[in-house]
């Protein structure tokens, strides 16, 4: 519980300062964010809420009691005063504010569970931007560096579809198709599922033989995810080789 609790708050921060407190195998960082951003956009809702009802009830009983005085405002309707006042609120600096957190938070925890991507609160990495700017640091790994709103909602979309998909077909157990092109040996491995850490050029080992993995693509059901691998003469063993437990013998 403790890790879910340290993660809900260390995922606010950026990658980069989550790197270095080398915790990625004790942070449940996915559930961590969806939380954490369900946790955001629910309490930036709530505040928007009380700002409306305490800014929007103050500037209508200021306008009527200064209508009542005979001040400027006498000659405007009641509904008018109301109506104003819910305008003053809507294009008010701090209304946009809280409504970005509202966002933001939404869209953290869509991009955690859909995508398994893990982002911190854009102020937090925007002051790191800024630190990066002032001390000349390289802009590899930057924490404004990450993909584009157009990009990480395309992304979001492919997770949710891939997800619809997933849930109409029964799981299978996946097809292998040997091929042979130019000399070089080829495997393709149709499934029924996705596989989250088959990211290319990720290195596969299937009994005593290495792959890498070359191309993703989309088959037809019952197995509609296709994994294209390129034999190689040899591989050495370590974390970054994923093992396959294949249905037969390749």
């Amino acid at each position: 519980m403790w890790r879910l609790a340290l993660g809900t708050i260390l995922s606010l921060t950026p990658g980069r300062w989550r790197a270095g407190l080398r915790l990625n195998e004790a942070i449940p960082w996915v559930r961590a964010t969806v939380l954490s951003g369900f946790l955001e956009s629910l309490l930036a809702f709530f505040a928007l809420i009380d700002w409306y009802s305490h800014s929007v009830t103050t500037w209508a009983a200021n306008a009527l009691d200064s209508a009542l005085r005979n001040g400027p405002e006498r000659a405007v309707p009641g509904q008018a005063i109301g109506f104003s006042a819910l305008v003053l609120w809507v294009i008010h600096p701090l209304t946009w504010l809280i409504g970005f957190f509202v966002i933001e938070g939404l869209l953290r925890l869509l991009a955690a569970a859909f995508t398994e991507q893990i982002f911190g609160t854009a102020p937090l990495a925007f002051a790191d931007w800024c630190y990066g700017k002032v001390t000349g640091r390289s802009l590899e790994g930057d924490a404004l560096y990450t993909p584009s709103v157009r990009a990480q909602f395309r992304s979001i979309v492919s997770a949710v579809k891939e997800k619809i998909i997933v849930a109409r077909l029964p799981e299978i157990a996946d097809e292998l198709l040997e091929q042979s092109e130019d000399g070089e040996a080829f495997l393709e491995i149709h499934s029924s599922r996705a596989k989250a850490e088959w990211i290319p050029p990720r290195t596969v080992r299937i009994g005593d033989t290495y792959f890498r993995l070359e191309q993703l693509t989309q088959g037809n059901a019952p197995r509609p995810f296709v994994f294209r691998l390129r034999r190689v003469a040899a591989g050495a063993p370590g974390r970054t080789v994923i093992v396959y437990e294949s249905p037969r013998e390749v």
